[in-house]
C-alpha cells in the first residue's frame, strides 16, 4: 500500500520529480566523476605495483646501509633473488654541454618484475658496461641520440637506448632532473660518489614463492619489526604505490571535497524543493492523519519517496559523472602527463549511488517531521506558516553528521574535513538569521524607485527563503569560482620574482675540500655565492626520552601520515651561529656554541612548521643519531624560513662545537651578481667540479608553474561544476516561485502592468541578488585566499582583478539570463 501511495504521488507531480532528480543529479556529477577517477587510478596503481617497485620487498636508505641491517634482512626473508640498486643526481657531460641528471644504478637481474625498454626494444638487462640508457628530455637538451658518447664523472659511456617504457616510472607530475640507467657496477668507476655524497641505496628481494598482496605486507610489517632504524625504507609493492600516488591523492582529496560544496548546493535546492513539495501537500497529510494513518507511517512514506528521489536521481548523476569522467581524463594527461585508463567498477557504482540515495534520506526527518504537526484545523486554514520548536533545529544533525562524514571521506583528513564543515555551518548558522533581519530591515524601507524597480526590491525583500536561497548558492559558487585561481595567481606571483632577487643555481654534493676552490670560482665569475652550509647527516631518535613507533599507529588520517613521516626519516642537519638571508627567529633564541666540559646537551633551533608537524616545544630534549654516536640537544629557539626565496637551509639548526668533526659536504646557490649566467658557465662549472651537483632553478620553477596552472585548470573545471550546480537550483528555485506567485501576477497583469514590465521586474530581482552575491562572495573568497596566503605560505596578497572582475561579469549575467529564461517559459505555459 505505501509503495503504491507514492507511485501515484510521483506520477500526480511530475515537474517536482523532474527538477527534483535534475537537482540531484547534477550534484552528484562532480562526485561520480571524481569517484571513478580515483577508482580507476588506484586500479591502475595496484595493477602496476610490482613493476614500479620492481621487487616484492625493498630496503633502501639514504645513508650506508649497514651489514648487520643486510643480515637482517636476509635471515627474516624467504628470497629467491637480491640486488642492490643506487641512485644519485650528478651532472650529464655532451661534449662542452651539460645537464644534471638522475643516474640509477640498476643491479643484476634488476627489476625482476616490469622492464625498462628503449624504442627500438632492448632491453636493459641487454645493457653492456659502458652503456646508458636515457631519457627523452636529454635528447633535446644536450642533442643526444642513440650512439653518441657522453661523460658521467671521469669515465665514458655511449647512448645504447633512449626510454620508451619504464615500469619503475610512476605518474610522476614534474621530476627535479631526468634519468639515465646504467650498471651499478660500473657507477663506482665514475668517481662521482664521495664521502657525504647525496646518494640513495636499495636492496631488492624476490622472494622464493609468489605471495599475495596482502601476504607481502605482512613481511614487510615483520621485517620493519626487525629493522628498528627510521633511517631505512621497508617497501612492498603495495606501501610503494601508496608513496607513488600521494601527489594525486592529495589532488583528488581536494577535487573531492568541490565536488561536495556541489552536492551541498544541490541539497540545499532539494530542501527548498521538497520543503515546497510537502507545503503543497499539507492538507494531504491533514486527511491521512483524519483517517486515523498514524504518523509513523505517514513518515515512512514520504522518507520512501525521498529514497525513490534520491535512487533516480543518483542513477542518472553516475551516468553523467562517468560521460564527464573522460574530460578529467584527458585534462590530467594532458596537463600533468598521466595517463590512467578508466574502468567503471560495480564497488565505485555502489559507493556514489549510496551517497546519492543517503543525501535524500537524512533530509527526511528535519523536512517532515514538523508537517507530521499539522492537524484537521489545516483543512479551513489558509495559513500555511508551522509553528516552530527549538527541538525542530535538532532535526538537521543528521544532515550536518552526513556531510561531516563524508568530507572526513572525501579528504581523508578529520582536521580538514571538520574545518569543512565548521565553515559550512558558520555560514548557514550566521548567514540565515543575519540575512533574515537585513531582509526585514529593508523591507521596512521605502525608496522612490520605477515601478519595476520597486517591484523587485519588495518581493526580494518579502520572500525571504527563495532569496535567501538563492544568494546563498551565488555566494559558494563566486567565492570558489574566484579562490581558486587567486591562490594560484599569489603562488605564481612569488614564483615570478625578478631573477635578480632570488639564485640562479643551487648546489649540493660540495666536498669540505672544494669550498675555497668554489668561493674562488665563483669570484672569478663575478657571481654571488649564497648561504654556504655544511650538511650532516642524522636521524631523530628521541623525542624527550620516548622514542617513536609507527608500529603503533593503525588506520592513519593525512595529518598523522605526514606526522609519521616527519618524525620517521633521516634528516638533514646543520650548525651555525648566525642568521642567513630569508630566515628570522620568530620565538626563542639561536643556538650558543656547545662547550664540550661545560655543556650536557647541545642547543637547537627548529623550523617552527617542522616543530609543529612533530609537536615539539621550546625546551623539548631531541636525540639525534650521527654514525652510531648519540647526540642530546635542547631547542632553544624557532625560526621562519622564506623557502621561495630557494636560498639554502635547514629545518634543524645546531649551535657551532657539536658537528664540525661529524663527515659532511656543503650546500649553497649562486646568485646572478654581474656576472654572465648562460650554458658555458654551467658547463665551466660542471667541468670543474664534477661531483657537484648544480641544478637551474629557472628552469625548475618553469616546471612547476605549469603544473601549478594545470592543476588550477583541472580545479577549476570542477569549481565550474559546482557553479553549474547552482545555477541549475536557481533555475529550480526561480521557477517554483514563480508557479507559486502565478496568482499573483495574473493580478497585476490584469491591472494593467503589461508582462514585459513584470519579466523587467523579475530580472531586476536576479540582478539584484546576483550582484550583492557576488560582492559577498568575492570578498569571503579573498580572505580565504589572503588567509592562505598569509597562513599557510607566508605570502604577500595579490588581488587578480582581471580573473575576479571576468567571473563576476559571467555569474551576473547568467543569472540573469536564467531569470529571464525562466519567465518567457513560464509565459507560454
Amino acid at each position: 500500500m505505501k509503495l503504491k501511495m507514492v507511485m501515484r504521488e510521483l506520477r500526480s507531480s511530475p515537474m517536482f520529480f523532474i527538477i527534483f532528480i535534475l537537482n540531484l543529479s547534477i550534484g552528484m556529477v562532480g562526485l561520480s566523476t571524481i569517484e571513478v577517477f580515483k577508482s580507476s587510478f588506484d586500479s591502475a596503481l595496484t595493477a602496476k605495483s610490482k613493476s614500479l617497485l620492481g621487487s616484492d620487498i625493498s630496503v633502501s636508505s639514504r645513508i650506508a646501509i649497514t651489514k648487520d641491517t643486510l643480515e637482517i634482512a636476509k635471515s627474516n626473508l624467504d628470497y629467491s633473488e637480491m640486488t642492490r640498486n643506487r641512485s644519485l643526481y650528478s651532472m650529464l657531460f655532451n661534449g662542452e654541454k651539460s645537464r644534471l641528471v638522475n643516474i640509477r644504478g640498476l643491479g643484476q637481474g634488476f627489476p625482476f618484475y616490469g622492464d625498462i625498454r628503449s624504442k627500438s626494444g632492448k632491453s636493459f638487462r641487454d645493457l653492456k658496461e659502458n652503456e646508458v640508457f636515457i631519457y627523452p628530455e636529454l635528447v633535446g637538451q644536450l642533442g643526444l641520440d642513440v650512439g653518441k658518447e657522453i661523460k658521467i664523472g671521469s669515465q665514458m659511456f655511449k647512448v645504447a637506448g633512449i626510454v620508451e617504457e619504464d615500469g619503475s616510472a610512476g605518474f610522476s607530475m614534474g621530476q627535479l632532473a631526468p634519468r639515465l640507467y646504467l650498471k651499478n657496477e660500473v657507477l663506482d668507476s665514475t668517481d662521482l660518489i664521495k664521502p657525504g655524497s647525496t646518494i640513495w641505496t636499495g636492496l631488492h628481494f624476490k622472494m622464493a614463492k609468489e605471495l599475495s598482496d596482502k601476504e607481502l605486507v605482512k613481511t614487510e610489517k615483520n621485517l620493519k619489526s626487525k629493522i628498528i632504524d627510521s633511517s631505512i625504507r621497508i617497501r612492498s609493492p603495495q606501501s610503494n604505490s601508496e608513496r607513488v600516488g600521494r601527489s594525486m591523492d592529495y589532488l583528488s582529496d581536494f577535487l573531492g571535497l568541490v565536488s561536495l560544496c556541489g552536492l551541498f548546493l544541490a541539497g540545499l535546492g532539494l530542501i527548498y524543493l521538497f520543503r515546497g513539495f510537502l507545503l503543497k501537500r499539507r492538507k494531504d497529510l491533514a486527511i491521512l492523519g483524519f483517517i486515523g494513518m498514524k504518523k509513523k507511517d505517514i513518515f515512512k512514506i514520504y522518507t520512501l519517496k525521498l529514497f525513490f528521489l534520491g535512487l533516480f536521481g543518483s542513477l542518472l548523476g553516475i551516468a553523467i559523472g562517468s560521460a564527464f569522467s573522460p574530460v578529467i581524463q584527458t585534462m590530467v594527461s594532458k596537463n600533468l602527463g598521466i595517463n590512467i585508463e578508466l574502468q567503471f567498477s560495480l564497488a565505485t557504482f555502489f559507493v556514489t549511488m549510496a551517497v546519492g540515495v543517503a543525501s535524500t534520506i537524512v533530509l527526511a526527518p528535519a523536512l517532515i517531521i514538523p508537517y507530521l504537526r499539522v492537524d484537521q484545523k489545516a483543512l479551513f486554514d489558509h495559513d500555511t506558516s508551522l509553528s516552530n520548536n527549538i527541538s525542530d533545529y535538532l532535526l538537521f544533525i543528521p544532515i550536518v553528521l552526513f556531510y561531516w562524514v563524508m568530507a572526513i571521506y572525501l579528504s581523508e583528513s578529520l582536521i580538514i574535513g571538520s574545518a569543512f564543515i565548521v565553515v559550512f555551518l558558520i555560514i548557514i548558522g550566521v548567514f540565515f538569521p543575519v540575512g533574515s533581519l537585513v531582509l526585514s530591515w529593508l523591507g521596512k524601507l521605502n525608496p522612490k524607485l520605477s515601478l519595476s524597480s520597486n517591484m523587485a526590491f519588495k518581493y526580494v525583500t518579502r520572500h525571504k527563503i527563495s532569496t535567501l536561497f538563492i544568494f546563498l548558492c551565488l555566494f559558494i559558487s563566486t567565492s570558489l569560482m574566484t579562490l581558486i585561481p587567486s591562490v594560484k595567481n599569489i603562488i605564481g606571483a612569488e614564483l615570478s620574482m625578478p631573477a635578480e632577487e632570488r639564485p640562479v643555481y643551487f648546489l649540493f654534493d660540495i666536498q669540505p675540500e672544494q669550498v675555497e676552490e668554489l668561493k674562488t670560482f665563483v669570484t672569478d665569475k663575478k657571481l654571488d655565492l649564497l648561504n654556504i652550509s655544511p650538511m650532516v647527516r642524522g636521524r631523530l631518535v628521541k623525542i624527550n626520552g620516548e622514542g617513536y613507533d609507527p608500529e603503533k599507529l593503525g588506520d592513519l588520517t593525512r595529518e598523522e601520515q605526514r606526522e609519521q613521516r616527519s618524525r620517521n626519516r633521516s634528516a638533514n642537519l646543520s650548525y651555525r651561529d648566525h642568521l642567513v638571508r630569508g630566515e628570522e627567529i620568530v620565538e626563542g633564541r639561536l643556538p650558543k656554541r656547545f662547550d664540550f666540559e661545560r655543556d650536557e646537551v647541545a642547543e637547537v633551533s627548529l623550523e617552527q612548521r617542522y616543530a609543529s608537524r612533530l609537536g615539539i616545544n621550546l625546551g623539548d630534549e631531541l636525540e639525534y643519531n650521527i654514525l652510531g654516536m648519540p647526540i642530546l640537544a635542547k631547542v632553544v629557539g624557532f625560526r621562519s624560513i622564506r623557502w621561495t626565496s630557494f636560498l639554502p637551509n635547514f629545518f634543524i639548526s645546531f649551535g657551532p662545537g657539536i658537528l664540525e668533526d661529524a663527515p659532511k659536504t656543503f650546500i649553497a646557490a649562486i646568485g646572478k651578481g654581474e656576472g654572465d649566467v648562460n650554458d658555458q658557465l654551467q658547463s665551466d662549472f660542471a667541468a670543474k667540479f664534477q661531483n657537484v651537483s648544480l641544478i637551474d632553478i629557472q628552469s625548475s620553477l618553469k616546471r612547476v608553474a605549469t603544473i601549478m596552472e594545470s592543476i588550477t585548470k583541472i580545479l577549476v573545471t570542477m569549481s565550474f561544476i559546482v557553479f553549474l550546480v547552482g545555477l541549475l537550483v536557481i533555475y529550480s528555485l526561480i521557477a517554483h516561485q514563480l508557479e507559486s506567485r502565478r496568482d499573483d501576477i495574473s493580478l497585476i497583469n490584469i491591472i494593467g502592468i503589461r508582462f514585459s514590465e513584470i519579466r523587467k521586474s523579475i530580472m531586476k530581482e536576479m540582478a539584484l541578488m546576483s550582484v550583492s552575491a557576488v560582492v559577498v562572495g568575492i570578498t569571503l573568497g579573498q580572505l580565504v585566499a589572503f588567509a592562505v596566503a598569509k597562513f599557510q605560505f607566508d605570502l604577500n596578497y595579490i588581488f587578480s582583478s582581471t580573473e575576479i572582475i571576468g567571473f563576476a561579469i559571467l555569474i551576473i549575467v547568467l543569472s540573469i539570463l536564467i531569470s529571464f529564461s525562466s519567465f518567457n517559459r513560464f509565459i507560454r505555459k
